[in-house]
């Protein structure tokens, strides 16, 4: 019997060896096993769904309980979660659709175009994990909120908002969905959850990202990324904006940023998510344009560019260390210019 037990044991835990080497090597085989992406559209049709009966009335009652009962009841975990962030409701859809009825209107195919793109985005976040392979996986939701996010992450999720973020270009959804995964992946978001959970390593993280550096380099390097897993130059996919300008007018909004790049960050003073004035001509962003850059640099000088992402993800942009990444990179638009 004791023999018989002992073979029996033998042969369990060979099983288990086999089994644990099978699921092994199917993940390596399967990089896409490793981190699944779930894409979530089902808000989209019922919002139109919603709003179609809330142009049927003019009695405000009603037209409450449509968006109650067809969008905000029957919404998706993310569109909870997305109302929680950004603050939608009932009543403030109802006031939205009745103010911005015509534009929604015009957005429609545009929003609604996201079912035709899901392949596409799931096709590039491949692509991401192929260059880098401790990518997270997580969900991205996409809703249609109240006009005051385009785009907004908690942990490893991503909400877009469509109302706000759709246009007419080709495959609007992709890059930006892109750009948003590549904070997921970043220090700030994989550490967030610890970091809030300890008062000392609040207050220490607060004390040490102040200034406009750090804040453009964590923009910058998710459009820098973003544009290496799509493959498009970004300046080639929204012709209209802060990368192309950018790439025109770099020297004098390098000239400009380096005056302000150590001081503490002034959201009114235009480099990240306002209008900054450059040779004439108010752009937004410009702070994105001049990480993207920065990274740029950092990753055409490294010998080892899978390394390099990395390193760059994996960076705590502290003060002080976006100073040393700056260094690292060797950014000098006055040298391009020079040759």
């Amino acid at each position: 019997m004791n023999r018989i037990a002992s073979n029996s044991r033998t042969i369990c835990r060979k099983s288990l060896f086999l089994f644990a080497v099978t699921v092994v090597f199917y993940l390596i085989v399967n990089p896409i096993a490793k981190a699944q992406i779930v894409l979530h559209t089902d808000d989209l049709p019922r919002f139109y769904q919603a709003y179609d009966s809330v142009m049927t009335t003019t009695d405000t009652a009603r037209q409450a309980n449509f968006i109650r009962s067809l969008y905000v009841d029957k919404a998706s975990p993310g569109l909870t979660q997305f109302m929680e962030l950004r603050g939608g409701n009932t009543a403030k859809w109802r006031a939205f659709i009745e103010k911005e009825k015509n534009i929604l209107a015009k957005k429609r195919p545009w929003i609604l175009a996201v079912l035709d793109q899901k392949a596409e985005i799931l096709k590039r976040i491949s692509r991401f994990k192929e260059i880098y392979p401790d990518f997270r996986e997580g969900d991205i939701y996409f809703c249609v909120g109240i006009n005051n996010s385009g785009g907004t992450i908690d942990d490893r999720t991503v909400y877009i908002g469509t109302e706000v973020a759709a246009s007419d270009q080709p495959n609007w959804a992709v890059p930006l969905v892109l750009h948003e995964f590549v904070h997921t992946q970043q220090w700030t978001q994989r550490n967030k959850a610890r970091v809030l959970q300890n008062e000392h390593l609040l207050d220490e993280y607060t004390a040490s990202h102040k200034q406009l550096l750090g804040k453009c380099l964590e923009e910058g390097m998710a459009d820098f990324i973003a544009e290496l897993v799509y493959e498009q130059p970004l300046a080639k996919v929204n012709p209209n904006g802060h990368t192309a300008f950018g790439l025109q007018h770099e020297q004098p909004i390098w000239e400009a940023f380096k005056k302000e790049m150590y001081s503490d960050v002034d959201w009114k003073g235009g480099w990240l998510y306002a209008k900054r004035e450059i040779d004439g001509q108010k752009v937004s962003d410009l702070g994105y344009f001049v990480g993207h850059q920065i990274c740029k640099a950092y990753y055409q000088k490294a010998k080892n560019k899978q390394t390099a992402i990395r390193y760059m993800l994996g960076l705590n942009l502290t003060d002080e260390n976006a100073k040393r990444f700056l260094l690292a990179s060797g950014y000098s638009p006055e040298k391009q210019v020079a040759h």
